[in-house]
Parts: structure tokens; C-alpha cells; sequence
């Protein structure tokens, strides 16, 4: 079967209406999919089986639901119609959710794949022929919005805060929509048509009001300016140019950079741009300092953090394409991996880039971070907001006088050796485990001072007794000590309170 048309319909507002009650009448939600089936997320959705699941105990309308929408099965229409009654049953043939099955016309089948995902029901192309046949995907096929990659995604977007926001490489649209719950306005643009019109219906399936573009990237939005602007690109090296959903140039990060290239024009101060991708670390730069060139001009305008997440070998990368089910002879992988090393690539990196624009113009030097899975949006606009705060006039007094507190997440550990015949203390490791996972390795006569900060010591107090008692080496300074306090909050080994 070829799924080249889009089997969707644009529909009326009231028959998204009688659709959206029945969902929400039925609770078919992801929380109540990944409770009943025993999921981790929906990520896991292909995992379940279903001979096992126990769907006989489930209410008729959700067990319906997952039959006929989640596994696409084919229903009698007689108990269709028993389910849904006769308005929605119409109403899911109007929208095009519902179709006669062409091998038996007394049952109906759904042309699309229909779940619940963060909060919101999603369309999008289906993994097989609802009639038993042999799917040819389309070319710009509308991928999942319950792969992992993309369940990351939104659990790293930021809250628009009443700001207008852009997701692009939008896909389904499940990202604008998520944006749309705090933003003022919400736009998602794909280069595709059919992505597109996907997520008009799903704004309209899920009665949310966002704009949906088709063209090349920042090119719908010319002249537009938001204050956050999201993306998760294509990131596959390009080995023939058909598959235009993954389709990420030469070393795979084409899209990246444009997207990251665009943000002069169309970010405004203050705002955020947070891109979920993989990317390369060169052997001349670090992802991080690559990404501060392509802003041009402007770099000065944004901080830059990179939160890691994995990292890749270009062996490992090739390899992951063979099993995306790229057919790649063993000259083409060659080929593809002389072609990256010669471009000076090192290795490639997955995580998320978070770049905020300043209100000012003032060099900052990009930082790199180590994301947990833990890790989410809140993590890296504290860390922002901290280093905006330490670019302040008058910053080093105010920390010198600050009280700052030992994380509760941090961890201490001392590594002994013998010496001598006795164990002796020789390493001294302070470790946590938060958003961003940290490591530092401190000489033994530092930890005692760090020890102090717990809130009730100002930090030029903790120095000035240190240096009192002559516990500080000869040319330690008060500026030695701020700087280490810092760093040690950039990292969330110590917190304080900012005015």
C-alpha cells in the first residue's frame, strides 16, 4: 500500500468536538496506557504483548481504542458504532479516522496511527497496511511522536512564559502543542507538506490553537521574531537525498547549523533556542565553540551551554544507520566514514544546546555540561540565569558576602592507599548526580573550607578564618576562592540564593 495521500480531512470544528469528548470519555490518555499496559513511557508501546496484556478487563470504549487506533486492528462496524455512537461514529469517517475495510466492507479500519502522547491524542503515518498489506511508507512520511528521541525532546522544552514560540522540523506538531499550553502564540514549521497538514489536525483533533507552516526552516516565518524557538532536526548523514524526514547533509548537522545560523534574525533578546540533536565534536573544536561561529557577527549576544548526553564513534554512527534499515554496502560505509574523518570529525555528540540572547553584547565563553536523563528544561535556565548573574557589576563582592549550602544531591568520597604501611587519604572526589551529572577532584586542604558552606558562613568569612588559622597555601587569594565557589555552583556542587 502506498500512503503517498493524506487520508486525513480538515473536518468541522463540532466533529473534532464529539471526537476529542469521546477520547476523553473513554481515557485514552498516555498516563492510563503506560498504568494498564505496564509501560516505562509510550516509548514502550512497541514492546507490549498483547496476548498477555489483559485488555478483556478494560472498559469497551479504551479497549476498543487501543484495537482499532493503537494496533490497528479492523473492527465490526455494528460494535463500532455500539461504542461510539452515531455522531462520533460519523464523525471518525468524516475526519478520515475511520475508513470500510476493503477486504471485508462490514468492518472498518483506521488509515492512520492515533495514541495518546504527553497529554495530547496524535496522528501520524502508520507503521503498516491496515489491510494486511505491504506499506510503502511516503517519502515524508510523518514519523511517531513516542520515540524516545522525541519523548526527550519535550521533556527538555522550555515554558514559553506568555512569549510567542517556534518548534521547528515540527513533524506531528507535538511539540508546538506542548509549547501552545504556556506560550501566547505556538507555531510549528516543516519542510513537508504532508507534516503540515498533519499537525493543523492534530491542533484541531486536540482543540488547540497554533499555527501550522510547510516550508524550508526559518523561510514561513520571514521577518518574524519569538522568544523561544525549538527544534529536533534530522541528524543522518546524507547517503542518498530521497528520505527528506532524516536527511541532515553531508556530516548529518546541516539542519542544525541553519537552524542555529537563523536565531540572529529571528530570536529576540532575551529569548531561548533549545535544539535536542547530534551533532560533531572536530579535532580543532568542541561542538559548543562550532555552534558560537555559526551565530557570525553576533555571538556576543548568546550564552551557549551543551548539555551531553552520548557519545559516538563515526564507526558507531554508521553502524546505527545500517540498523535504521539504510541499505549501505560496505563501500558506501567506507566511502561515508573516510568522508567524515576528512572533514576533521572526531566524534559525534548527542545532547541538547541551549543558547539564551542577551540583552547586551558581551563575550562568553561556551560551556559543556553532562546531562542526565534526569535532566530537563529547568535545569539548564537555572544555569543561564546563573552565569547572566555572575556577568553583573559588582558580582565578586556579592559573592565574597553570600552564604551558599552544600547540595543535597552531592556525594563525597575519599579514596585511601596505603602508605607507609598505613592507609592514607590520597584522593578526595566531590560527586553529583542531579540534571547534569559533575565530577572534581580537589586537593585534601580544600575540602575543609567547602565543608563550611552550609548556609551560615559567608564565603570571605570561611577564607579569612582559613587564612587566620594558616590553613590556605602561600599565594592562595580570596579571588582563587570565589572562583572555585563558583564553579562549584555552575556544577550544583553548592547552592545560593540570587536577589
Amino acid at each position: 500500500m502506498s500512503s503517498a495521500t493524506v487520508p486525513l480531512h480538515p473536518g468541522s470544528p463540532a466533529e473534532f468536538t464529539v471526537v476529542r469528548e469521546f477520547f476523553r470519555q473513554a481515557d485514552f490518555q498516555d498516563a492510563t496506557l503506560c498504568r494498564v499496559l505496564s509501560l516505562g513511557d509510550m516509548s514502550d508501546l512497541g514492546r507490549v504483548q498483547w496476548a498477555n496484556a489483559g485488555l478483556e478487563s478494560l472498559a469497551p470504549s479504551l479497549r476498543w481504542c487501543l484495537q482499532t487506533f493503537v494496533r490497528g486492528l479492523s473492527s465490526a462496524e455494528d460494535e463500532a458504532r455500539a461504542i461510539c455512537g452515531d455522531a462520533v461514529f460519523a464523525a471518525f469517517h468524516s475526519l478520515g479516522l475511520l475508513r470500510p475495510s476493503e477486504k471485508t466492507p462490514a468492518n472498518c479500519v483506521c488509515p492512520v496511527w492515533v495514541y495518546p502522547a504527553a497529554g495530547f491524542v496524535i496522528v501520524t503515518d502508520r507503521r503498516d497496511d491496515p489491510e494486511g498489506g505491504e506499506l510503502v511508507p511516503a517519502e515524508d512520511i510523518v514519523f511517531p511522536a513516542i520515540y524516545a528521541g522525541t519523548l526527550r525532546f519535550l521533556q527538555l522544552l522550555p515554558e514559553a512564559r506568555g512569549g510567542d514560540a517556534l518548534d521547528l522540523c515540527g513533524g506531528s506538531g507535538i511539540g508546538a502543542l506542548q509549547l501552545a499550553r504556556t506560550a501566547r502564540t505556538a507555531a510549528t514549521a516543516d519542510l513537508t507538506r504532508r507534516s503540515a497538514l498533519f499537525a493543523e489536525f492534530n491542533s484541531r483533533l486536540n482543540g488547540v490553537d497554533m499555527q501550522s507552516l510547510c516550508g524550508d526552516l526559518y523561510a514561513p516565518v520571514e521577518g518574524r521574531q519569538f522568544d523561544l524557538i525549538a527544534a529536533h532536526p534530522p541528524f543522518v548523514p546524507s547517503m542518498r537525498t530521497d528520505m527528506v524526514y532524516r536527511d541532515g547533509g553531508e556530516t548529518g548537522e546541516e539542519i542544525t547549523r541553519r537552524v542555529i545560523k537563523g536565531l540572529p534574525a529571528h530570536l529576540r533578546p532575551g529569548g531561548t533556542c533549545m535544539i535536542l540533536c547530534v551533532a560533531r565534536d572536530t579535532k580543532e573544536q568542541a561542538l559548543e565553540h562550532r555552534v558560537r561561529e555559526w551565530l557570525g557577527s553576533a555571538a556576543d549576544e548568546f550564552d551557549i551551554i551543551f548539555g551531553l548526553e552520548k557519545i559516538l564513534s563515526v564507526e558507531e554512527v554508521i553502524d546505527s544507520l545500517r540498523k535504521r534499515g539504510q541499505q549501505i554496502a560496505e563501500a558506501g560505509a567506507r566511502q561515508l566514514q573516510e568522508r567524515l574523518h576528512s572533514l576533521g570529525t572526531s566524534q559525534f555528540v548527542y545532547g541538547a544546546i541551549f543558547i539564551r540572547r542577551g540583552h547586551e553584547s558581551a563575550a562568553k565563553e561556551p560551556c559543556r555540561v553532562r546531562l542526565t536523563l534526569a535532566g530537563a528544561a529547568p535545569d539548564f535556565e537555572h544555569l543561564l540565569q546563573w552565569r547572566r548573574f555572575c556577568r553583573q557589576p559588582g558580582f565578586p563582592e556579592w559573592l565574597a558576602a553570600a552564604r551558599p549550602r552544600l547540595s543535597p544531591a552531592l556525594r563525597f568520597t575519599i579514596r585511601h592507599a596505603v602508605h607507609e604501611g598505613s592507609l592514607t587519604p590520597v584522593d578526595f572526589v566531590f560527586e553529583i548526580e542531579a540534571g547534569f551529572h559533575a565530577a572534581l577532584r580537589l586537593d585534601g586542604w580544600v575540602v575543609p573550607l567547602i565543608a563550611q558552606l552550609e548556609g551560615g558562613k559567608a564565603v570571605n568569612e570561611v577564607y579569612s578564618a582559613a587564612m587566620k588559622e594558616e590553613k590556605l597555601p602561600a599565594g592562595f587569594k580570596l579571588e582563587d576562592f570565589l572562583e572555585l565557589v563558583r564553579g562549584m555552583i555552575d556544577r550544583g556542587f553548592l547552592s545560593v540564593e540570587t536577589p
